[in-house]
């Protein structure tokens, strides 16, 4: 922490942990036993691991804002393009994963930045821990041995208490994002109340959940958007909410 002034770790307890649902969409029920908020220049992140990881935390978030920056350097419109880029100039793995999940979706490289930074963070640590989650906003990277209980959140006066989905084992670990044209802070192009992607892995999963919000803006656009979605490589499941009406496909199962 103390080589990088704008890192904040803070160690956290299960029973202590409040979730701000105006900021998080996205919560994983189970907590483990090393449980931290971690904040970093644009990032807010709450993480729980079955292990103390918290050097490595610290380590992984720097590094992973050092080649961003540098990408958006060298190429600015790494960062301001709404739509696949032709090109990038770094081969950091990192990089040609978020552009090519870009070029999958028909968004911006950027669209999978918080995701991006939940993968980035797990790749070189999740064989070495029974249980991981990575939680950034609305995009989150779980690994764990058993089923998964998620609560979403959003506003919509039908679906007050938001929606609780369980991933089940089989499919973990995974990639959970969603976006919102109704509250949030992340750019959506439509107006959905949520549109959320259940994936292979985090990076897929944010790309993917940008493109299915902004295909979405009315409730009868619900079944356009999963029908346009749902044969991409790396989905797993879609669930969608517009006013009273819910889409649902794939491995999304309610509880």
């Amino acid at each position: 922490m103390e080589k990088n002034k704008n890192l904040f770790i803070e160690k956290i307890f299960a029973d202590s942990l409040y979730i701000d649902k105006d900021i998080y969409r996205i919560n994983v029920t189970a907590k483990a036993e090393f449980s931290w908020k971690v904040s970093y220049k644009y990032s807010d992140l709450f993480i729980s691991s079955s292990k103390d990881i918290s050097p490595f935390i610290s380590d992984r978030i720097v590094d992973f804002y050092n080649i961003i920056e540098k990408e958006i350097k060298e190429n600015p419109n790494f960062e301001k393009s709404f739509v696949p880029l032709s090109s990038i100039s770094s081969e950091n793995w990192i990089i040609s994963e978020m552009n090519k999940a870009s070029k999958t979706f028909n968004v911006g490289p950027m669209a999978a930045v918080a995701g991006s930074l939940c993968e980035f963070i797990s790749r070189d640590i999740q064989n070495s821990v029974r249980y991981l989650m990575i939680e950034n906003g609305g995009d989150v990277y779980i690994k764990s041995s058993k089923d998964a209980v998620i609560s979403v959140f959003f506003k919509n006066n039908y679906f007050r208490n938001g929606l609780k989905l369980k991933v089940e084992k089989k499919l973990l670990p995974c990639g959970i994002a969603s976006s919102s044209g109704t509250f949030g802070h992340s750019v959506s192009l439509g107006k959905s109340d949520i549109a959320l992607v259940l994936a292979e892995n985090a990076i897929v999963a944010d790309a993917a959940a940008t493109a299915f919000a902004n295909s979405i803006k009315s409730k009868t656009d619900l079944e356009k958007a999963v029908n346009l979605m749902k044969d991409k490589k790396g989905i797993l499941g879609l669930l969608a909410v517009k006013d009273e009406m819910i889409a649902i496909y794939g491995q999304i199962k309610l509880v």
